[in-house]
């Protein structure tokens, strides 16, 4: 009987452990994706966004042969301190084998917008990341490898403010 009674909790704490309705992850996007938007709208919403974000222009062109525009931001600082390491690890690629002291991470966006046809767009979103390290010899910026996360992020959102909703539990 006590067998019987230590298996049944041994059960219940093992299926208080299991989620059997955890949600799939969803696949990045493609990149650059088609938004059903034409250009000059699809560039007005990329710009509002990015101003609701904090994150300023730098450059802004638009070719008038090929219609395309592209836009890129100042470098954005978006971490300081003790977690930049793990903020650089989910944003970028970083060497497992550098023991570097990282005290900042920093990206810079290029969005580029394209018209597809007269009622849709193409929109491209790509950010270069560079780390800060503090070395006996100084401080310098070291660049990384994106590994998609923020422009998958920027791109579901130009894409849901597109289509009239909001961003904000994108970039939580």
């Amino acid at each position: 009987m006590r067998s019987i009674l230590f298996l049944l909790a041994l059960s219940i704490a093992a299926l208080g452990q299991i989620q059997f309705d955890r949600p799939k992850a969803e696949k990045p996007l493609p990149n650059p994706s088609i938004i059903g938007a034409p250009r000059d709208e699809a560039l007005t919403v990329t710009k509002q966004m990015l101003e609701t974000r904090e994150i300023p222009l730098d450059k802004e062109d638009c070719n008038p042969t090929t219609g395309e525009c592209t836009i890129i931001s100042k470098p954005v600082i978006f971490i300081k301190g003790i977690p930049t390491r793990s903020q650089l690890l989910h944003f970028a690629e970083v060497p497992s084998s550098d023991v570097r002291n990282w005290v900042k991470g920093r990206y810079v966006l290029r969005v580029q917008i394209s018209p597809a046809s007269p009622k849709t767009s193409q929109v491209g979103v790509y950010a270069r990341f560079e780390g800060m390290t503090d070395a006996i010899t100084g401080s310098e910026w070291v660049p990384l490898t994106s590994k998609g996360e923020l422009e998958d992020m920027m791109l579901r959102c130009i894409q849901r403010r597109l289509d009239g909703g909001d961003c904000n539990d994108i970039f939580r």
